[in-house]
C-alpha cells in the first residue's frame, strides 16, 4: 500500500502486487472523498479478497459509489461479478462500447442502471465534494479506454499507458526524477511498442494530459511516475515513440 495523497478528507491509495506470483501484476487505486469512494481497475478474481479486505481499512464497501474500468481486459474487470455483490449501490464507469461485453462476466442478467456508460469524449463525475475527470485514452491500447484524473491530488490513473514490466526484485514502487525515468524506461519500451496502437494516439493523449497538469501518473502495471518533471519526461518520450501500426512495413 502506498498513500499518494491524504488531506482534508480526500485520500488516494495505491495497491500493487496483490496477484499470486507468476500472474500479471496490476495496480489498483482507491480514491476516497468524505464518505464516498471509487475503485479504479479492481482486477480479477485472484485479487478480489485481498483488495476487499484492504478497502475496509479506509471506508466500508457500502460507501463505494463508483467502480472505474479503464478498459475491458480481465486483469481490469475480471472480478466484476464479485464487486457487484460486494458494492450493490456502486455504478460501473466504462466506455460505452464495452457496456454490452461486461455482462458476459455474470451468470445472470444485470440491470442497466448498474452502468454509467462513458461517451467517447469523456465526462466528469462527482465523488463527495470533488469532481473526477474521465480522459479519452482510445487505442492505448483498447479502442475504448479512459484515464481517470483527480484534480485534488493531481493524480492521473492512466490504465495501460505508462505501464512497465519490471523484474520482481526491482526494489522500487515510484519513479521520482527525470534521471530515474531514463533508467526506468527500459521496462516500458517493449510493452508500449508492441501494445499501443500508434504514435498519433500517443501524441493525442499526451496533449490532453499536459492540459490537466498531472503531477503523478499511476499506470495499471509497474511503478508510478511522481513529480511534474518526471511526468514531462515520460510524455516527451511517449510522443516520440513509434509503436503499433507505425512498426508495420
Amino acid at each position: 500500500m502506498l498513500v499518494l495523497y491524504d488531506e482534508g478528507g480526500h485520500k488516494v491509495v495505491l495497491y500493487s502486487g496483490l496477484a499470486p506470483r507468476g500472474l500479471v501484476q496490476a495496480n489498483q487505486l482507491i480514491i476516497v472523498d468524505g464518505d464516498e469512494a471509487l475503485i479504479a481497475d479492481p482486477g480479477g478474481r485472484t485479487v478480489f479478497n485481498k483488495l476487499f479486505s484492504e478497502l475496509n481499512r479506509h471506508i466500508p464497501a457500502t460507501k463505494i459509489r463508483y467502480i472505474f474500468y479503464s478498459h475491458q481486459d480481465p486483469d481490469v474487470a475480471g472480478a466484476a461479478a464479485s464487486w457487484r455483490l460486494a458494492a450493490l449501490q456502486a455504478k460501473v464507469l466504462i466506455s460505452e462500447i464495452w457496456v454490452r461485453f461486461i455482462p458476459h462476466m455474470f451468470t445472470s442478467s444485470v440491470a442497466d442502471d448498474f452502468y454509467l456508460p462513458v461517451p467517447d469524449e469523456g465526462m466528469e463525475v462527482e465523488l463527495g465534494s470533488s469532481k473526477l475527470r474521465l480522459v479519452p485514452t482510445h487505442f492505448l491500447h483498447s479502442p475504448g479506454a479512459f484515464s481517470l484524473y483527480d484534480p485534488v491530488s493531481k493524480v492521473l490513473f492512466s490504465g495501460d499507458v505508462g505501464a512497465s514490466i519490471m523484474p520482481e526484485d526491482a526494489g522500487y514502487e515510484t519513479v521520482d526524477t527525470p534521471e530515474a525515468f531514463e533508467e526506468h524506461k527500459q521496462y516500458m519500451e517493449w510493452f508500449h511498442t508492441r501494445i499501443m496502437a500508434s504514435q498519433k494516439a500517443c501524441r493525442r493523449w499526451a496533449a490532453l494530459v499536459r492540459e490537466l497538469g498531472a503531477e503523478t501518473i499511476v499506470p495499471q502495471h509497474g511503478a508510478a511516475l511522481r513529480g511534474r518533471d518526471t511526468v514531462d519526461a515520460f510524455l516527451e518520450w511517449l510522443e516520440k515513440l513509434e509503436c503499433g501500426v507505425d512498426k508495420l512495413y
